[in-house]
């Protein structure tokens, strides 16, 4: 009894472990095409700000009131996603700096993070709502964490 017990419960604890650190998300709407479609489910680890990197796709909850309501009315949605532009020490993007307040130049202080659409004419971003906290990040997302084909770099180079 006690090892049939045994043999259910490790299973059991080690789903409940994952369960805590990896998220299935669904992509909603068309901000990160090409990489991540519309409907498009993806993996993502929470927390570990030590997986953060420069064209990395996240999840973030955004500031309240930062988002432009939904196509069909609804209310935000709780989280979305991007892609990290620039992070801590990295010059912030131009076309984040009327929105960050910034001149050109600019490099992101410690603690922000730019995030962009990959498809900027369907995307609220950073050109909106600035430099957010690096807090605000929930997770990393696992699949489709490469850059998009002939999308240059931060450092402009194509990847």
């Amino acid at each position: 009894m006690y090892a049939f017990l045994g043999a259910v419960a490790g299973p059991v604890l080690a789903l409940l472990l994952l369960r805590r650190f990896l998220s299935r998300l669904r992509i909603d709407g068309p901000s990160m095409m090409p990489a991540l479609r519309d409907g498009q489910r993806v993996l993502v680890v929470r927390g570990g700000a030590a997986r953060l990197r420069t064209g990395r796709i996240v999840v973030v909850a955004p500031p309240e009131g930062l988002v432009r309501p939904r196509r069909d009315g609804t209310a935000r949605p709780p989280l979305v996603v991007k892609r990290i532009a620039a992070l801590a020490g990295e010059p912030v993007p131009p076309e984040v700096c009327g929105a960050a307040g910034v001149p050109a130049g600019t490099l992101v202080p410690p603690g922000r993070v730019a995030l962009l659409g990959d498809n900027p004419a369907f995307s609220t971003d950073s050109r909106f709502w600035g430099l957010l906290p690096v807090s605000s990040v929930v997770g990393v997302v696992l699949d489709g964490t490469a850059r998009p084909p002939g999308k240059p770099s931060p450092d402009g180079r194509p990847e």
